[in-house]
């Protein structure tokens, strides 16, 4: 049959440096000023870094996070999932704002996207 593809192919010798962005929403279980817990499908590297957005009532802002500590856990349902603790590293006023709206409104339950750092 050949090859159908439109546009050619080169293969790479070597090691060629890349970068992947990729989003998960994970379930925050506590937050406060200095960091929060999350639970996750996703398992996480202790010491990586990573951008965290937190969203409360259509207000959202970005911190970088640093993964202190990671627990694996079994759901209910039997899933494996991960209780990840994390520090907030130099979190912007708005952030901290934002942190205590979402402590007095919701008591700290939510959700929260985490991806790479920028």
């Amino acid at each position: 049959m050949g090859d159908r593809r439109l546009r050619p192919r080169f293969d790479v010798v070597g090691q060629l440096a890349g970068t992947l962005d990729a989003a998960v929403s994970m379930s925050l279980r506590d937050v406060g000023r200095g960091g929060a817990q999350v639970e996750s499908f996703v398992q996480l590297a202790s010491g990586s870094l990573h951008r965290a957005t937190f969203a409360c009532d259509g207000i959202e802002a970005a911190v970088q996070v640093c993964v202190r500590h990671v627990k694996p856990v079994v759901s209910s349902t039997g899933e494996q999932r991960y209780l990840i603790g994390l520090e907030f590293v130099s979190p912007s006023p708005a952030v901290l704002e934002l942190i205590e709206r979402w402590l007095v409104l919701h008591g700290g339950e939510g959700a929260m996207q985490l991806g790479e750092p920028n």
